[in-house]
């Protein structure tokens, strides 16, 4: 009857339990289902972004091939997308000066912290060694004393050895505890030499702000080298102009007006290749360190007042003498994407 009693007690325990799991089944499901549904409309409106896309893509190219059938058209296109790969080829290079000017204050910024951090091991070293000598000394002298007094006991007769045994005994167990004392810690800077000398050597965690500024300094300095190497011809601005409207906008010109740009962009694509880009630009950053300004002293980026004009420098020979310089901001403007490569 007892047992009977409990069963029929725990019955409608066991029954509740399993609502409770079927109700907590259910809301794990409407989870997984509400889960399933967000996710569907993200990717639909991922396919509807994609077939946007597509279909922008397709006119573009139906408005191209219009664009190709007509002769001038196609020579005013010719010359809209040279100056496109003008800009493309400017902003690659600026980029790569950029990462290249960065890898190179890396190294020497993680040889600086390497070499303080081997010089502060080396002084700890050096302490360590001089202050070992120091114990070892006294160790030795203790050692000598011990020696010379067990000697002096040995050779004590019956009754020496009976006034004086006492006291020598006493001061031969001091030494030799001192002298203990003296090898436990000559053993404890022994391992503290060896635990220093295994300490791994700091990792860089980022460019100093010196470096940083200097290298947005001479990223600019190159952007505006870029700029005054493709501004014959309005070159440059041209080709920024290339990259804000869309091909078939911008007009070059007739038939001849148009092959002699192309030309011109020629010529100057290859005179960039063959220039001594490394000098100009060295000149220009000196010239422009001691004007920049930052809003404050974390900033790594100048304030973009500094660069109101772009001064010509000698080494920039393309130039005619009487433009002392050009008004164009090229951090304001943006010129070759300079914002984007700035650290």
């Amino acid at each position: 009857m007892i047992l009977g009693f409990l069963e029929s007690r725990k019955a409608p325990r066991r029954a509740n339990e399993q609502l409770l799991k079927l109700y907590w089944n259910r809301a794990a499901v409407k989870r997984e289902l509400r889960d399933l549904r967000r996710e569907r409309y993200e990717l639909l409106d991922k396919l509807k972004e994609q077939e946007s896309a597509i279909a922008r893509a397709r006119e573009q190219l139906e408005g191209l091939e219009r664009l190709l059938i007509n002769p001038l058209s196609a020579a005013n296109a010719m010359v809209y997308f040279q100056l496109r790969y003008l800009w493309n080829t400017a902003a690659e290079r600026l980029d790569q000066f950029a990462y290249d000017l960065e890898l190179q204050r890396e190294k020497r910024e993680r040889a600086l912290l390497r070499d303080a951090a081997l010089a502060k091991r080396g002084r700890r070293l050096d302490a360590i060694a001089a202050k070992l000598a120091e114990l070892e000394h006294r160790r030795a002298g203790f050692a000598d004393e011990k020696h010379r007094l067990e000697q002096r006991l040995e050779r004590s007769n019956f009754l020496l050895r009976l006034v004086r045994g006492p006291r020598l005994k006493r001061r031969i167990a001091q030494l030799e505890k001192g002298r203990a004392v003296f090898s436990d810690r000559i053993d404890e800077l022994k391992d503290l030499a060896v635990k220093i000398e295994s300490e791994p050597l700091p990792e860089l965690e980022g460019l100093s702000v010196e470096s940083r500024r200097l290298i947005n300094v001479a990223t600019i300095a190159f952007a505006q080298h870029l700029f005054v190497h493709f501004a014959e011809h309005d070159l440059a601005k041209l080709a920024k102009a290339c990259t804000e409207q869309p091909v078939g906008e911008i007009k070059f010109g007739d038939r001849a007006a148009c092959d002699r740009m192309v030309e011109r962009i020629r010529e100057r694509m290859v005179a960039l290749k063959r220039a001594n880009i490394a000098d100009a630009v060295r000149r220009r950053t000196e010239l422009l360190m001691p004007t920049v300004r930052y809003r404050n002293d974390t900033e790594s980026v100048p304030l973009t007042e500094c660069f109101e004009e772009i001064p010509i420098i000698d080494a920039e020979a393309s130039r005619r003498p009487r433009d002392a310089s050009l008004r164009v901001n090229v951090l304001i403007d943006d010129y070759w994407e300079l914002v984007t490569v700035l650290r």
